[in-house]
């Protein structure tokens, strides 16, 4: 559960103080808003296996991932401690109801993904939108890059506007901030070219042949249920007769693509983009992708010469054991973060990333960014086997490559992996909204 300042404290009676997101000791206050879990409970054990911060491995030969801690699965900070706290308070849930006022604006704060689904509400009615580029403070209130300016100005055509945007903020649990004025306390004024126009985005999801059923299925998950915004899902066998221009963003899942393979297709879906078309790109999709002249390069791992001339005599009952020092099922790692980018508005400068596979792609030099990357010893769950250990560090993980006039965001991880990653659920909203525009 999210509290109100982002904080979960949890009372683990197994483990020593410290705090669960670095694994060390560190003192900490408790505040109003935060949410304390006793360990000792009749539910006890359930607690210690959805908070433990490093899963513990009879066998690191798994089928599934081995990681999954809810404070980085979530994105909060947490705490745990051997001694017994004395809190109360009670847990309220307070139903949303936006006050009928008629301001110069509402301001939306984009702090999650209720905040994204009712900016696409927003967006489908018709309604124009504006967001900032910087942080910025008016009447005493302050606000990060990202936020969503409505406005009165633009928007004269829709009937009942300010009635409108109230309701469908209480739909999505969004508490609207208001504000009188136009000219901000610190910042830049919402006439600034900081301040840039929301556009409502036609959206293609690539399934079908080659696609990941999983991947494409969480997509279009959060498309249906969470997000609640229009996605045309396109079967990867038609692509040869798509129009690439119908859309804004396309949606590349994890998989492997044919028309990728092929030279004119690909050179014709360069082109879309240079002309101003957004794609997304997931895992092995982002692995594709690499391997073409135009797009970003995978780190190139570093070959050992062992000197054992014996090296290749190898049991066969043992191999998918000796295969576990070049893989992780399912990882947990401290990704820092560039949150100044579009693409990770809303976050703090760090993310916890759910690593499935080997993949890591060397910086981008030039015309792109490296939003989020991982530098050396930033394993903080889960298993990784030996060789692997070495190779994901000091690389990108998730960046956006500017082509043209559009631009490429890559995703190597799977940020909605079976829509139970809530941390990225926003960041996968930004990939949609925020770049590009």
């Amino acid at each position: 559960m999210v509290t109100s300042n982002g904080i979960l404290k949890i009372t683990l009676p197994f483990c020593d103080h410290f705090v669960v997101r670095f694994g060390r000791e560190e003192n900490f206050n408790i505040t109003a808003g935060d949410l304390i879990i006793p360990a000792i409970q009749p539910k006890s054990a359930l607690v210690k296996v959805l908070f433990e911060p490093k899963s513990a491995l009879a066998d690191s030969l798994t089928y599934d991932i081995t990681a999954w801690a809810l404070p980085y699965a979530y994105g909060l900070k947490a705490y745990a401690t051997t001694q017994k706290l004395d809190a109360s308070g009670n847990i309220n849930f307070v139903s949303i109801q936006n006050p009928a006022a008629e301001p110069y604006a509402y301001v939306i704060p984009w702090n999650g993904v209720n905040a994204a689904r009712l900016a696409g509400k927003l967006l489908s009615k018709g309604i124009r939108l504006r967001f900032t580029d910087e942080p910025f403070e008016s009447g005493g209130q302050s606000f990060g890059r990202g936020a969503i300016l409505v406005m009165r100005t633009g928007n004269q055509h829709v009937s009942d506007f300010w009635a409108t945007v109230r309701s469908l903020a209480n739909e999505s649990q969004v508490k609207l901030a208001t504000v009188q004025s136009g000219m901000v306390d610190r910042g830049y004024d919402f006439g600034s070219n900081r301040v840039r126009s929301l556009r409502n985005k036609k959206i293609a999801l690539i399934t079908g042949e080659g696609v990941a059923a999983t991947s494409a299925g969480e997509i279009w998950y959060y498309f249906d249920q969470v997000l609640e915004y229009p996605v045309t899902l396109i079967n990867s066998t038609q692509l040869s007769n798509i129009r690439w221009s119908d859309y804004d963003v396309v949606i590349l899942p994890n998989g492997n693509y044919k028309f990728l393979n092929d030279k004119a297709s690909a050179e014709a879906f360069r082109s879309w983009i240079s002309s101003g078309g957004n794609v997304i790109a997931l895992e092995r999709a982002v692995a594709q992708l690499s391997k073409l002249e135009w797009s970003i390069k995978s780190k190139k791992e570093d070959v050992l010469d062992t000197g054992d001339n014996y090296a290749a005599l190898r049991k066969f009952e043992n191999r998918e054991r000796e295969f576990l020092p070049n893989v992780t099922p399912g990882s947990i790692f401290k990704v820092e973060l560039d949150n100044t980018h579009p693409l990770a508005y809303g976050y703090p400068n760090y993310y916890y990333t759910l690593k499935g596979d080997e993949s890591i792609y060397e910086f981008i030099k030039e015309g792109g960014w490296n939003v989020g990357v991982i530098r050396k010893d930033r394993q903080l769950s889960g298993f990784v086997g030996s060789r692997l250990q070495t190779r994901l560090q000091d690389g990108m993980l998730f960046g956006v490559q500017e082509i043209g006039r559009g631009t490429v965001t890559y995703f190597t991880d799977p940020v909605l992996f079976r829509s139970f990653w809530e941390n990225g659920k926003l960041m996968f909203a930004n990939a949609l909204f925020m770049v590009g525009q």
